[in-house]
């Protein structure tokens, strides 16, 4: 009689589990690379404090992920210069043809394993759970119980530039562009900007001499700006600060406030490179290369003209629009790490959109070079084979 129990519990248990789907694990890995799109999330720890949820609900209720994008979560730890990351994962969702070529190979074993649906269900939740817990990862070591305030005098060392510039190479996104969340008061309190008396866009330059970052066009959402003082003086200061600095080091700052501003459209961007010469008043030829990104409607993204022998990354704003193919770029350095093209210059292009040329320089005829012409430069650019910046 018992062996009879235990068969028919064993059948029914059995039976439970083919019908709930149970024996199934969560492998988020196995999401990644549908999208050419990575999001880091970079927290710093001296700001935040164990009793404000704010700026993790900002975290949660605002940020959208695309299926299998990989979503890192980073811990700028306290005093900046070094990030420990918390925790990886791809989010568990899948693109309309991969999910409907998954339903359609489901077969008995989704009795045991649980079909797709089950499946995403699952692994949405597991992805929620762990998510969460890498976000807290910086209150257990956080010295704050409230939101810290200081002011000038007050400000513990902190040496942001130094902790971005060494893990640069995580944004080196191959197949793609990577989303940068940042959550940070944004103070560098360290030897490289001293008391603030110096130019800002001066300072970063400087700077970026020592720190010579390359953040790979990554896209920069600051928010947290004004969360531990109302400095009138130093908030701006560094505001210019940090647009030069990540202008010019291959990033875009695409929000910088104290809440959390994501677009909720993501926009498709077409990309290409060029590679060609600059000719000066003398006749010399530089090489120069440019990297063009552009959305539906032609608006640049992602764009930046780059003097290769000099290094000098000149990240552009406009609109690169073509008629069958006749393609004009209208654009405007919008930083600049050198003398020769300054911030406000422009880059105008015309040609098909295998072959470009034009100029750069100033806008303004009024502006002369030291033997009295108009600071203008003649560009000439290819299309190359493959994309290069």
């Amino acid at each position: 009689m018992i062996k009879v129990l235990i068969v028919i519990f064993t059948y029914v248990f059995s039976m439970n589990v083919m019908s709930d789907g149970l024996l199934r694990t969560t492998n988020l890995n196995s999401y990644c690379g549908q999208f050419d799109r990575q999001t880091v999330i970079y927290l710093d720890q001296g700001i935040i404090s164990k009793k404000d949820p704010n700026w993790f609900k900002d975290i949660l209720n605002k940020l959208k992920f695309l299926p299998g994008e990989q979503v890192q979560v980073v811990t700028i730890n306290h005093g900046g210069s070094v990030v420990e990351e918390a925790w990886s994962g791809c989010y568990p969702a899948l693109t309309e043809e991969r999910y409907q070529k998954e339903k359609a190979q489901e077969g008995f074993t989704s009795l045991v394993t649980g079909g797709i649906d089950d499946k995403l269900k699952n692994d949405q939740k597991m992805f929620s759970k762990w998510f969460k817990q890498g976000l807290a990862a910086p209150l257990a070591r956080t010295q704050h119980l409230d939101v810290p305030r200081f002011t000038e005098s007050s400000f513990p060392a902190k040496k942001l530039v130094e902790a971005l510039y060494y893990d640069a190479s995580r944004l080196d996104f191959k197949n793609g562009i990577s989303r940068v969340i940042l959550f940070s008061d944004m103070v560098e309190k360290s030897e490289l900007v001293g008391d603030y008396s110096s130019s800002a866009e001066e300072t970063a330059k400087e700077v970026k001499k020592r720190y010579p970052a390359f953040f790979s066009h990554a896209d920069f959402f600051v928010y947290g700006i004004k969360y531990t003082n109302d400095d009138s003086r130093i908030n701006p200061w560094l505001e210019k600060f940090w647009r030069t600095y990540l202008g010019n080091s291959g990033a875009y700052i695409k929000s910088y406030s104290t809440q959390l501003v994501v677009p909720k459209a993501i926009s498709s961007l077409k990309v290409h490179s060029y590679s060609g010469m600059i000719t000066g008043k003398d006749g010399d030829k530089y090489s120069v290369q440019l990297r063009l990104g552009y959305d539906q409607n032609g608006l640049l993204a992602h764009s930046v003209y780059v003097l290769d022998n000099e290094g000098y990354y000149l990240p552009l704003r406009g609109d690169y629009k073509c008629k069958g193919n006749n393609c004009v770029l209208t654009s405007v350095i919008e930083s600049s790490n050198t003398e020769f093209f300054e911030k406000g210059y422009v880059l105008e292009l015309k040609g098909s959109n295998k072959k470009l040329s034009g100029i750069v320089g100033s806008k303004d005829p009024n502006v002369v070079d030291a033997r009295g012409n108009i600071y203008r430069y003649n560009v000439s650019l290819k299309l190359d084979s493959s994309l290069k910046l």
